[in-house]
């Protein structure tokens, strides 16, 4: 090959390689346009079907009576008018959801349903789930506790959902058990879905939960059982005290959860740990459980070395039961640390 055809090869290669990128890039234009133009179509036919629905699915959930006429409903439309019928259902209580289960009946809402959840688009599982626990279908009970088990957090979430919905204590073991693997479920939410479904209820099988976890999975559910039933994970926490004191985790998660002041006796030792996580909790145990007798243990937490544990220690003194001007006149003339001296000035300004 000689140097005149090398060039031509190179010139010739460039220029369909420039080709292939405009092509691709041609391509890739046309298809984000036809996207958009879809999506556009598709939010326009929301908006219709939202203007045409949502005054007449009020008035059927608020008003009493003979359910009024119900317009022309398009396939197209079904799923548009299932998610604004879930968001009023969201919103409403008592009989006004019994009006609105009648009309999703009516339409055929609990088939969509079904069909829905075989789809691919976790959207439209999401929807179908949501549809199914709203309308309570016991029917559905299988497909919803295999979706409970689905890879998606998102979906298995919203599956636990409605099979609280559909019969809280029959679901509450099975959801449980998801509980402690299920990191990403969110936790306050999952605790309002709880309380929703009754907190007696899952009282005892939150109980057999904690008591089956292993002592590392504990800490993290400590916050949220206190959303779901505060005086059992306050029971728990002393039980995780005294069986795992060892455990600077569990100890400092457990603090944070504390309701009996009879307890602190048991926790003053704990000022001398070399962890500082529980030091710090410890001050703010003592805050919101202790009186004046616990003085001595704070003012020596506000000497640590660590400035959050004398801060919090600060903040505990100044709430003690039973705390006044007088009294802290006299802790300040008792300190002899400059630290906690300043540290008592900052809380007490703050």
């Amino acid at each position: 090959m000689d140097l005149n055809t090398g060039s031509d090869l190179v010139v010739t290669l460039a220029w369909r390689s420039a080709e292939v990128a405009g092509l691709a890039a041609a391509l890739m234009l046309a298809s984000a346009l036809i996207v958009r133009r879809y999506l556009q179509r598709e939010e326009r036919l929301r908006a219709r079907v939202v203007d045409s629905w949502r005054p007449l699915l009020t008035q059927i959930a608020i008003e009493e009576g003979a359910m009024p006429p119900l317009p022309r409903l398009p396939a197209r439309h079904l799923a548009f008018l299932m998610e604004e019928w879930n968001a009023l259902h969201d919103a409403v209580r008592g009989e006004a959801e019994t009006r609105l289960n009648e009309l999703a009946l009516r339409l055929g809402f609990d088939n969509a349903a079904r069909h829905l959840m075989n789809s691919r688009q976790v959207g439209k599982q999401i929807l179908a789930i949501r549809t199914l626990g709203h309308l309570r279908d016991a029917t559905a009970w299988k497909p919803l506790q295999e979706q409970l088990i689905a890879a998606n957090a998102v979906v298995s979430f919203f599956a636990a959902a409605a099979l609280v919905q559909i019969d809280a204590q029959r679901a509450m073991p099975g959801i449980m058990l998801q509980v402690a693997e299920r990191e990403s479920w969110p936790g306050e939410a999952m605790a309002r879905l709880l309380v929703d479904g009754g907190a007696d209820i899952a009282r005892e099988p939150i109980r057999a939960l904690m008591l089956s976890l292993t002592p590392s999975k504990v800490p993290p559910l400590l916050p949220w059982l206190a959303h779901v039933d505060a005086v059992l994970d306050s029971e728990f926490a002393i039980e995780l005290l005294r069986r795992h004191g060892n455990d600077d985790h569990i100890v400092a998660a457990a603090l944070l959860v504390l309701l009996d002041p009879a307890v602190l006796p048991e926790l003053r030792h704990l000022v001398a740990s070399p962890d500082a996580d529980i030091r710090k909790n410890l001050a703010l145990a003592i805050g919101w459980l202790g009186d004046l007798a616990e003085t001595d243990l704070l003012m020596r937490l506000m000497g640590d070395p660590v400035w959050w544990v004398r801060y919090r220690a600060a903040q505990a003194l100044l709430k003690l039961r039973g705390m006044n001007a007088a009294g802290l006149e006299a802790v300040r003339a008792r300190l002899t640390d400059p630290y906690a001296r300043d540290m008592l000035e900052h809380g007490h300004a703050e």
